[in-house]
């Protein structure tokens, strides 16, 4: 907090109710007691470092420190700021400081630099730091070479990891044969695809290190999760022991900011965006330095469009790294107040103390709620983390009951290095490496049909398998240019049909831009100035083949499938109002993949419907409300599955079938998809279809308990509709799910 000569205000929610047309929006405020940090004797054989940096361990970091002395593999687990880093950081520079070497491995590029700074300067005490080297695709090739004949620690990501140091480990043989340590920071971030590939990858290192002799210890350091050390293994496939970590914090405080009702009944509401860019220029005219996370792209880009003041801008991935330098700088000069971000501000750079977080919208996940809110108040001052719930199902879960948030336990992390599209992929890398032995862990029967054997051994005949991966996003990129060719970014496939189509306009550093041009086989995407007031959202359409499936549940299969989609239009909204303003049809090529899905199929909530009548207000069960109840029941379902896995809306999708076209092993009959939205599958629907009972009875739930009479996008409408919310009937969709609820005989009461 500002002092108070600056912020004359005894605290957070006065300046809140003092903001000029304020009408109530603050619903609950809650102060967050401080948690005042724990030191802890400690004697071990990390103490002398300690000594010398002067510092004395929290309870928890001496724990840790203890189990890392009896050779085990750890996992530190705990929510931001909590000083997870000391944990790995003293025995990295202890490993250096006796000839032995350390990687470790960041989710992105700007964190391992944020980390790099930072072990340098500890490394200064003891004259190591020369030997302390960063390893991307950012690094020249004159620091690379350097890195590797030098090199003691080194600061990677998997990326690099895969593509730079894997394929050609015969010249970090002396690197790899001394490895005492590799530490996995952020492990909560290696989920769903890129956490499947980088469990793949790390198998792969540890592959390597033993082949030349190490078996280093692994060392991981997570957010707040359910399943740190469940998880851990899962990336790496060896046993941890775990310890958990209460964080040292000022006092904070916590508030649900719901948008201004626009009549009588709340039913309608102020969007969310300007409520947040509102506030965002509220806090940046206070002088507040603010953090405002989004969980789209073009949220954030109009949210900081919306707040229309210099001293509030957009942050967020795409932007190259020179233009995040820029912005984390002004930041920290005071000339930007405000950064409006997505996730990409979520993990643990540092970038000084901020006064406030503002949540715009729930980001999927209570474990990311409070990783992002935990970058307020890192210092000693009362900080501030303000929620606004969008007009979505889980937003409005919470908003109903805002207490879970600060009392339910987080949900589990989901990896699958076993996924049949991708583990193959691998296979061939980690054979092209080094051959594959019959009985050796990496090696699996079914794999044999894929590679060569030659003298009881197997090798890939791939000349360069490691280049078929995409770590990242969508299959291959396409870079963003000006119409000067200047490089403003780069999107995956899937980004670039959605976000970047032909006659899109895409939201950059809060600029418009027109798509002129994407080039399928140059990979490139053209924008010009735009000087449009309005925005476009896509249009597409989704179809399920099944191929295979297996009953996880009474009713309830979880199988392979084809998965296709094409986008075939889309839609320009005004800014602010966001009124359909024309819809233009579009034709683009077609993305076609293997994932996993699950369905089942709602003949019991049909059973219950009443019979057609002539009353008014009952329900028809007529060929045209057939398929517009499923489809109000998938949105709800897919908006309320990140209750129960470690997902985001934008992981998954769902379709639904008034009769699907094929057999299906769990018979005929109206049918629900919902799947995992990436190639292979990553155990979302798995993990989903294993909890059924308790999701269908929230859905219930939910219908039962939202306000409106038709639907609205806290129940039933989903930005991610690839048809715009048409065909939706939320009266029925509440009948089906009643029905099902009963089936599963979840515990909890409709409203």
């Amino acid at each position: 907090m500002l002092p108070k000569e600056l912020f004359p205000y005894p605290n957070y929610s006065e300046w809140l109710r003092d903001l000029e047309g304020y009408a109530g929006q603050l619903k609950l405020a809650r102060t967050l007691p401080p948690s005042p940090p724990e030191p802890s004797p400690y004697h071990g054989v990390f103490a002398g470092l300690l000594q010398a940096l002067e510092l004395v361990p929290y309870s928890f970091q001496a724990e840790a420190l203890q189990r890392l002395e009896q050779g085990q593999n750890l996992v530190l687990s705990s929510s931001t700021a909590s000083g997870k880093s000391l944990v790995f950081q003293v025995p990295v520079l202890k490993a250096a400081l006796e000839g032995q070497t350390a990687l470790l491995l960041y989710p992105t590029k700007a964190l391992a630099h944020d980390q790099l700074k930072r072990l340098r300067a500890m490394g200064q005490v003891f004259e190591v730091s020369n030997r302390i080297f960063s390893y991307d695709g950012d690094t020249p090739d004159s620091q690379r070479r350097q890195a590797r004949q030098q090199g003691q620690v080194l600061l990677t990501n998997p990326d690099m990891l895969h593509f730079g140091i894997l394929p050609r480990h015969a010249e970090w043989a002396g690197f790899l044969s001394r490895l005492r340590y590799v530490v996995i920071d952020e492990l909560h971030a290696y989920r769903g695809v890129f956490g499947t590939h980088t469990a793949l990858i790390l198998q792969r290192l540890i592959r390597l290190a033993k082949h030349y002799g190490a078996h280093p210890q692994i060392i991981a350091a997570s957010a707040t999760i359910a399943n740190p050390a469940e998880h851990a293994y899962s990336l790496t496939g060896l046993d941890f022991a775990a310890v958990s970590a209460r964080p040292s914090r000022a006092e904070r405080e916590f508030g649900v900011w719901v948008p201004k009702a626009l009549d009588k009944e709340g039913h309608s509401r102020r969007s969310a965006n300007v409520e947040a860019a509102l506030l965002a220029r509220y806090a940046a005219e206070t002088g507040l330095r603010t953090l405002v996370f989004t969980n789209a792209r073009r949220t954030a880009e109009l949210v900081a469009r919306y707040a229309a003041d210099p001293r509030v801008q957009p942050y967020r991935a795409g932007y190259t790294p020179q233009q995040r330098r820029r912005l984390e700088e002004a930041l920290d000069r005071g000339e930007v107040r405000v950064l409006v971000s997505t996730s990409a501000l979520e993990l643990g750079m540092d970038i000084g103390g901020l006064d406030v977080v503002i949540l715009l919208g729930y980001p999927g996940s209570l474990s990311s709620f409070w990783q992002r809110a935990g970058r307020a108040g890192r210092g000693v001052q009362r900080s501030l983390v303000l929620w606004i719930p969008r007009e979505d199902p889980l937003d409005a879960f919470y908003e109903g009951q805002p207490e879970l948030l600060l009392a339910s336990p987080p949900e589990s992390a989901i990896a699958d290095p076993d996924n049949p599209v991708l583990y193959p992929l691998h296979a061939h890398c980690a054979a092209r490496e080094q051959p594959l032995e019959p009985l050796e862990p990496f090696h699996k029967p079914w794999l044999t049909a894929n590679l060569v054997e030659k003298g009881g051994r197997f090798y890939s005949p791939k000349r360069n398998p490691h280049r078929d991966l995409v770590l990242r996003g969508f299959s291959q990129s396409f870079a963003l240019r000006d119409s000067q060719g200047k490089p403003l970014g780069v999107l995956d496939e899937r980004q670039a049909y959605w976000e970047a189509h032909p006659g899109a306009v895409y939201l950059h550093l809060g600029e418009s831009y027109l798509v002129r041009n994407l080039d399928l086989e140059r990979r490139e995407i053209v924008l010009l100035p735009g000087l449009e007031d309005y925005y476009t959202q896509p249009r597409a359409e989704t179809e399920v083949e099944v191929l295979g499936g297996e009953e996880i549940a009474a009713g309830v299969w979880v199988g392979p499938v084809t998965l296709r989609e094409r986008v075939i239009g889309y839609v320009k909204k005004r800014f602010f109002s966001e009124v359909v303003l024309e819809e233009v049809p579009l034709t683009m090529p077609e993305l076609c993949f293997q994932t996993e899905a699950l369905w089942f199929h709602p003949t019991e909530g049909m059973e219950i419907l009443p019979p057609a009548s002539h009353n008014p207000g009952t329900p028809q069960l007529t060929e045209a409300l057939i398929p517009s109840a499923l489809h109000a029941l998938e949105h709800a379902m897919i908006g309320l599955l990140p209750l129960l896995v470690l997902a985001e809306r934008q992981d998954v999708g769902g379709v639904s079938y008034p009769f699907y076209p094929k057999p299906l092993p769990s018979g005929a009959g109206p049918t629900i998809f919902i799947y995992d939205g990436y190639p292979g599958g990553v155990g979302y629907a798995r993990a989903a279809a294993r909890q059924f009972a308790r999701w269908i009875g929230a859905t219930r739930d939910l219908l039962s308990s939202c306000p409106c009479e038709s639907g609205c996008p806290r129940c039933i409408l989903s930005p991610k509709c690839g048809n715009g919310n048409l065909y939706l009937d939320k009266a029925t969709a509440r009948l089906l799910a009643e029905g099902l609820a009963a089936r599963y005989v979840y515990p909890g009461k409709p409203n």
